[in-house]
């Protein structure tokens, strides 16, 4: 028996193939007790997958980063909805061991994965509702992160935003959906003219479910510290890079009217799946701050779906991990899709968390696998206010 002081219990390896039992007695301090309850666990302690991709990288993250830094991750930890389909068994995955797509799996080697970063900002896309409900949430809040989830139009999976308890305080949320947004809010005005002469793409861009999570947080130290932190998903298509632009482009307005009108000059910190290399418009457009009408990607499904405009957003915006070689590593792709972009005026790059080695990585041929719980690879880097 272990008297449990904490409320995270992690089995040894001696008690593989054992239940666990848990008995609660319920005091008031006073030596005043209730009736001990109990609740047995419906299977027998597994053993776990040894070394993971993430091992390496928990030794940087096993503190808590100081006051004056922010810790942030983005990580896209696919969806069990797009994992468990015959065809993401047989075509997309093959290589990975089919008891490691299973939810209930990918669910504890996540859990495990995140609580060792230690991070006070977490932005997560391909997230389950139950998995948010049941899982994550429940987990994450059990050291320390409060987490906020908003689901994409018509779908099971969405975003989720966590954020340090007692670092940082929600002032306001303002998520939208791409398409809603773009035809009810004036801010979108403009674009939404200019996008109407191009009806084909018109139509493709409302069809998409893809959301913006938007939470505007204050330090709990320094209230004059606030935050405007972004989280999005764009859509996915090789060829879909015209969708992707006019996507962000309703993201950069819809962050600006938060980040400069609801709340004066705050600072940004936009993570998500781009679904964009770096040498995409899309990639162009948030760091550089603009994007011509010529750009190649203006074509990106054709002539017939050309749909040229010149934009500009007003934000100085770095990619903080930089530009790796690759975020996403399947059997038939690998590619660098996923950012942590900073406001380049208040936020400075502390650190950068090595991504997994190479080696690490294709062990299994590919991602996802025993050892690691998606096809994407978390981004962690330490930010420090200017």
């Amino acid at each position: 028996e272990t008297a449990a002081a904490e409320r995270v219990f992690t089995p040894s390896n001696a008690l593989v193939g054992l239940r666990l039992k848990l008995r609660c007695t319920p005091g008031d301090g006073e030596q005043r007790y209730g009736p001990a309850r109990e609740v047995e666990s419906s299977g027998p302690v597994e053993a776990g997958p040894g070394a993971c991709t993430f091992d390496a990288r928990h030794l940087y993250t096993k503190k808590v980063c100081g006051h004056g830094s922010i810790r942030a991750v983005s990580y896209n930890i696919l969806a069990d909805t797009y994992a468990q389909t015959e065809f993401s068994r047989t075509v997309l995955y093959p290589y990975c061991a089919p008891y490691a797509l299973e939810i209930d799996y990918r669910q504890n080697l996540l859990k495990k994965e995140l609580v060792g970063y230690s991070a006070d900002l977490i932005c997560l896309q391909e997230v389950d509702k139950s998995v948010f409900v049941d899982s994550l949430a429940p987990a994450l809040d059990a050291f320390g992160l409060e987490g906020l989830f908003r689901i994409k139009e018509k779908q099971h999976e969405g975003l989720a935003t966590f954020y340090r308890r007692d670092k940082f305080s929600l002032l306001g949320q303002h998520d939208i959906a791409f398409s809603e947004a773009l035809l009810s809010e004036p801010l979108h005005k403009e674009l939404c003219e200019q996008l109407a002469k191009y009806p084909l793409v018109q139509e493709k861009v409302l069809q998409r479910s893809s959301v913006l999570q938007v939470s505007v947080l204050q330090s709990t130290t320094d209230p004059s510290r606030k935050l405007c932190v972004a989280n999005t998903h764009l859509y996915w298509h090789p060829k879909g890079g015209n969708i992707r632009l006019i996507q962000i482009a309703v993201a950069m307005s819809h962050i600006k009217h938060v980040a400069r009108d609801l709340y004066p000059s705050i600072p940004v910190i936009f993570c998500g799946d781009f679904n964009s290399t770096p040498s995409s418009g899309t990639y162009s457009f948030i760091s550089s701050g603009g994007i011509a009408e010529d750009h190649e990607d203006w074509v990106s499904n054709g002539e017939e779906e050309r749909c040229s405009m010149s934009l500009s957003h007003p934000f100085k915006l770095l990619s903080a991990c930089g530009e790796p070689a690759y975020t996403n590593y399947v059997g038939g792709f690998h590619g660098c899709l996923d950012y942590i972009f900073i406001d380049r005026n208040a936020l400075e790059v502390e650190q950068v968390i090595p991504l997994p080695s190479h080696e690490e990585i294709t062990t299994h041929q590919a991602l996802p696998s025993v050892s690691h719980p998606s096809d994407h690879i978390a981004l962690i880097c330490d930010l420090k206010w200017k």
